[in-house]
């Protein structure tokens, strides 16, 4: 055995623990994205990391060979250096894919109005879509009820043949429940968000005074993301357009009174 300043060996050994801690915690982010080559690098760094942590450890320091004491020790390093690595790894990377989630919801709903209307030849009738389909998304009941006809009615069906006719009074006071029981104050205070991801217009076809749009838009109404198919039928009135049916297929039977 050799002396040596004990200092030194503390410095080096601190030295040797991070390095292999941060060699870990790259070998296995390069297994996790599928980088083979660069965990040729870095799985030897993990090795040799161990090596010079065990050969200056403050017990070993100066052997002149590796002893079974010395292996066991090695051993113990790459257990728990390669198991500290990973979860932090782990932690790491559940902790991106939850803000990239949170943030990919959250574009998703942003950008549920950014709907391409170019299908509706008439830019009158395009204008009232538009803004039908972004009030329905915040539920704003106020927009909505300038939007419906007074003899609008909303007719739901579902796969499993559930079905519900909701008059214009009974859609409004529906979404004012809604909003009320989303925001938790009264509805002329908060909107509540519908979640919808995208929004297609598949035909569109007027007269001078009845249009139809049929549309498919893929939303979560609380039991995952459903294609939903719309006929809607327009109505002119003093020179606006007015909502006057909604027939809407969906997968889950609606249950509203």
């Amino acid at each position: 055995m050799v002396n040596v300043d004990p200092r030194a060996l503390w410095i080096a050994n601190s030295a040797f623990n991070a390095a292999d801690v941060l060699s870990a915690a790259k070998a296995w982010g390069s297994f996790f994205d599928r980088k083979q080559k660069t965990l040729l690098w870095f799985v030897p760094a993990v090795l040799l990391s161990a090596w010079l942590e065990t050969n200056f450890n403050e017990g070993f320091a100066g052997a002149a060979v590796m002893t079974s004491a010395m292996y066991k020790h090695f051993a113990m390093d790459m257990a728990a250096f390669t198991g500290l690595a990973l979860v932090f790894v782990w932690a790491r990377r559940k902790a991106a894919f939850r803000k990239a989630g949170a943030t990919q919801s959250g574009s998703r709903v942003r950008n549920a109005t950014a709907i391409d209307t170019k299908t509706i030849p008439d830019s009158e009738l395009r204008q009232a879509v538009g803004h039908f389909l972004a009030s329905a998304d915040q539920a704003d009941v106020a927009a909505l009820g300038d939007i419906y006809d007074s003899d609008f009615l909303c007719v739901r069906v579902a796969d499993d043949g559930g079905q519900a006719n909701l008059s214009r009074q009974q859609m409004l006071s529906f979404l004012n429940q809604a909003v009320k029981t989303a925001c938790n104050q009264p509805a002329s205070t908060g909107h509540a968000a519908v979640q919808t991801r995208e929004t297609t217009i598949h035909y569109a076809d007027l007269t001078s005074d009845i249009a139809f749009v049929l549309m498919t838009r893929v939303k979560d109404l609380g039991n995952g993301w459903e294609p939903m198919f719309y006929n809607l039928v327009w109505k002119k009135q003093g020179g606006n357009w007015r909502l006057l049916r909604e027939f809407v297929h969906q997968k889950v039977a609606p249950h509203w009174n």
